[in-house]
């Protein structure tokens, strides 16, 4: 009587920590309690990439609901929308899709409208939307331009060889020795341009006064710039003969790249720049999608074996990239563990002694997924095994077989641990199970009944991404 009343008060003990556990998720998490009320309205959407049931409603940056429903007709995409009770919306009311993080996480932003126009009752529709631009794929392509700069800005930095830098450094020289000539001309013949330009003002004069005498006036103008031109014959060489150089060095720089000389020349000749960076931008698109792609599950649940009068506690976390696959880690409350037998002689006599142990125990099973029928392989319970499910009513039930402890170490067992069960959805994060355990072993074969909540981390999107939906893995 005693074990019963201790193994009653455990088993309400489990059921309080779940219903707690239950709570805290969803306080915690954000999600949705099944007894939230609210209002209903529609609206429609062309394209809601990035937005999923259970999505955030915002009005002015505050909370006011959830994506309740989100179904397709007609090439469009239909929300069900469950609003606050004390939110009310008016006939002008306005749907857009907002970005939530740089990732591409996006929520439902509303603007109520106003008061002179009808209000949106139950079952109403909200007329008004505004589609949102693809963040995303703008993010992606700026961060591949920032990849292909920086490589682009490497190569170019080792592009130039010895060459090529010194026909340039050649250049740069020349060029400040035509800026210095140039200098030293303007300051030597500032005084002969001066009286150039008084003589040009006095000629112009001349034209209207004095007619016969501009001949002689433009021998004496044409004397005084011969005589300039003399005083700085010198000057006006070297400078002639330094554009001459430069001339000559980008003549010989350009003759280079074209026979594909030098670093920068190889480069323009095969084309390894453009390869290169084409590959670098196809290699950031891979990473990208499958990043993009992954979602993540939580499932907590208890089993009650009606044989063996014990609970037994379990904790999934499912990691799904692909639509068609998806990984299994979970870690399990074993009451009865496994069994050590250890024999000791004594004076003859041997004598058996076994050791039950309580504990926790892990999983990790890949699993892939035949549209309705599911395979599963890996580690059960810290052992090898396998294991297959049968979806049914879009996902809503599943039938499961699992079998693992091919070497029989568990508490009171000679074969492998097999069961079967079936798992069904009672609401949107509950479900119930039932089934036979330990089919092979009949001193431990048994019914089990238990349930639990799974509900998809939302957490998890901000750091890995996005994918296809699962249910029940």
């Amino acid at each position: 009587m005693n074990n019963s009343s201790t193994e009653l008060k455990v088993g309400i003990f489990a059921i309080l920590v779940i219903l707690i556990l239950t709570y805290m998720t969803f306080k915690v998490g954000g999600l949705p309690l099944i007894w939230e009320k609210g209002y209903r309205i529609y609206v429609e959407f062309d394209d809601i990439n990035g937005l999923d049931e259970q999505s955030r409603i915002k009005i002015a940056g505050v909370e006011a609901g959830i994506v309740e429903k989100i179904r397709l007709k007609d090439g469009k995409a239909i929300l069900t929308l469950l609003i606050d009770p004390d939110v009310k919306l008016y006939g002008n009311a306005t749907a857009s899709l907002k970005m939530s993080g740089l990732l591409g996480d996006k929520h439902l932003s509303l603007k109520t409208g106003t008061h002179d126009q009808p209000a949106i009752d139950n079952g109403g529709t909200i007329i008004n939307t505004v589609p949102a631009a693809d963040i995303g794929m703008l993010a992606n392509r700026l961060t591949s331009a920032a990849s292909n700069i920086s490589d682009l800005t490497g190569n170019l930095k080792g592009m130039l060889g010895e060459d090529e830098k010194e026909a340039i450094r050649e250049s740069i020289h020349n060029l400040r020795d035509i800026t210095e000539n140039l200098k030293e001309i303007s300051a030597e013949n500032k005084a002969p341009l001066s009286r150039t330009i008084a003589q040009l003002d006095r000629f112009t004069k001349m034209l209207d006064d004095r007619g016969p005498d501009l001949v002689e006036n433009l021998n004496e103008t044409v004397s005084e710039l011969k005589d300039m031109i003399g005083e700085n014959r010198h000057a006006i060489k070297s400078s002639i003969e330094n554009i001459r150089a430069v001339s000559e060095s980008a003549s010989n720089i350009g003759q280079k790249l074209e026979r594909g000389e030098g670093t920068l020349g190889k480069l323009i000749e095969d084309g390894k720049l453009y390869d290169s960076l084409s590959k670098v931008t196809e290699e950031a698109g891979k990473g990208f999608s499958v990043v993009s792609k992954l979602r993540t599950f939580m499932d907590f649940h208890a089993e009650y074996d009606i044989n063996e009068s014990d609970f037994k506690g379990f904790f999934d976390l499912t990691l799904q990239p692909e639509e068609d696959h998806y990984y299994i880690l979970g870690v399990i409350t074993d009451p009865r563990g496994s069994v050590t037998t250890t024999y000791t002689t004594t004076n003859g006599n041997t004598v058996t002694e076994e050791i039950r142990e309580s504990k926790v125990e892990f999983s990790a099973q890949f699993a892939r997924r035949f549209d309705d029928f599911v395979l599963r392989v890996g580690l059960i319970e810290n052992t090898f095994g396998f294991g297959a499910d049968y979806f049914f009513l879009k996902d809503s039930g599943r039938v499961r077989f699992d079998m693992w402890d091919f070497s029989a170490k568990e508490a009171d067992a000679d074969k492998s641990h097999a069961r079967i069960g079936i798992d069904y959805v009672l609401f949107k994060f509950i479900f119930v199970s039932a089934g036979a355990d330990n089919l092979l072993n009949s001193n431990r074969r048994g019914i089990y009944v238990g349930g639990g909540v799974k509900f998809e981390d939302t957490d998890f999107k901000y750091i890995f991404g996005k994918s296809p939906k699962i249910s029940l893995p």
